[in-house]
């Protein structure tokens, strides 16, 4: 036995020799080194929808950023300055409205304020449902609370929640915008989070996850890296699929004159001025079809590119 551990311990210099270095070559990999999200762009890249979907975005967006600067008509002035009705020309590139307003100006004013909310709403409604979601499905104690909560508000329509709350904040005189966002952002989580819950109880128990809880990690670094990661997929889907969702929902609420009205201009009362009141948008469509595909544009991009991400995302579409 000691002979065994002076052999162990020995420090013998002899035992190894430095033969230097070779120029012989050496084995190559056939392949780059794999990277998951190289990989994700390198799908989605090749998917010639979500690319036109992404040329279309650009080209909204573009407008949306630089549009009032091409040509802008304040929405306040004397309607005396321009004709109603007025299609297609040089000086109003999208035509007047009934109300004697350039449409262009109004469209792309309109569009940088509708984005704002759109984008406000779908980062705290990521937020919260990442959060609550998580916590949804990992800690069953909590379930039957947010079980009662998930099935009262699924069985209200939404659209009656959001006029109810938008009156309320109305007549106690609560920013428009400020009012909103909290009124999509209540209940707006609750579809992230519920789609959270579903799949962390399919795949808390799995063998990686017990061993996990077995080496004594925490629950917020389960969540985190081992729970989280495998649906980063699912979350891609729904997180790119809100921003359409809430310009949608703006649209609803500015029909029933719950949103902004002018001067301050978004897409949805864009719409709706040019389908009520004194407005013949049937003898002269182009009040409301313009517009309207803008939105529909905006939001069936968005869509799309949401769809395309979840495909680019999944992992057993990647080698």
């Amino acid at each position: 036995m000691v002979e065994l551990e002076k052999v162990i311990k020995t420090d013998d210099e002899s035992l190894f020799e430095i033969i230097g270095g070779s120029d012989e070559e050496i084995e190559k990999l056939q392949t780059a080194p794999y990277s998951y999200w190289r990989e994700v762009f390198s799908t989605l890249f090749k998917n010639k929808v979500a690319l036109i979907c992404f040329g279309l975005l650009f080209v909204i967006l573009f407008f949306t950023i630089f549009g009032p600067m091409m040509k802008y008509y304040r929405p306040t002035l004397p309607t005396s300055e321009m004709d109603a009705y007025e299609f297609i020309s040089k000086d109003h590139w999208f035509g007047t409205t009934a109300d004697h307003k350039d449409l262009w100006s109004l469209i792309w004013r309109g569009s940088q304020l509708s984005l704002q909310i759109a984008v406000t709403v779908s980062v705290i409604n990521a937020i919260l449902g990442l959060v609550i979601g998580s916590l949804w499905g990992f800690f069953p104690k909590i379930d039957p609370i947010l079980i009662e909560i998930r099935n009262f508000i699924n069985n209200v329509p939404g659209l009656l929640l959001n006029m109810m709350f938008m009156k309320i904040f109305t007549v106690n005189h609560i920013p428009t915008f400020l009012s909103l966002v909290i009124v999509m952002t209540i209940f707006g989580w609750l579809g992230l989070a519920s789609t959270l819950r579903n799949n962390i109880i399919i795949i808390r128990n799995r063998d990686f996850n017990i061993a996990s809880k077995t080496l004594g990690s925490s629950p917020r670094a389960i969540i985190t890296h081992n729970l989280l990661p495998f649906l980063v997929s699912i979350i891609v889907t729904i997180l790119a699929t809100s921003i359409p969702g809430v310009i949608d929902g703006e649209v609803s609420l500015a029909f029933f004159n719950l949103s902004f009205s002018y001067p301050i201009i978004t897409l949805g009362n864009v719409i709706t001025s040019s389908t009520s009141g004194n407005s013949d948008w049937i003898s002269h469509p182009h009040v409301m079809l313009i517009p309207s595909a803008v939105t529909i544009i905006m939001t069936v991009s968005f869509y799309y590119i949401g769809f395309s991400l979840a495909d680019a995302t999944d992992p057993r579409t990647h080698r």
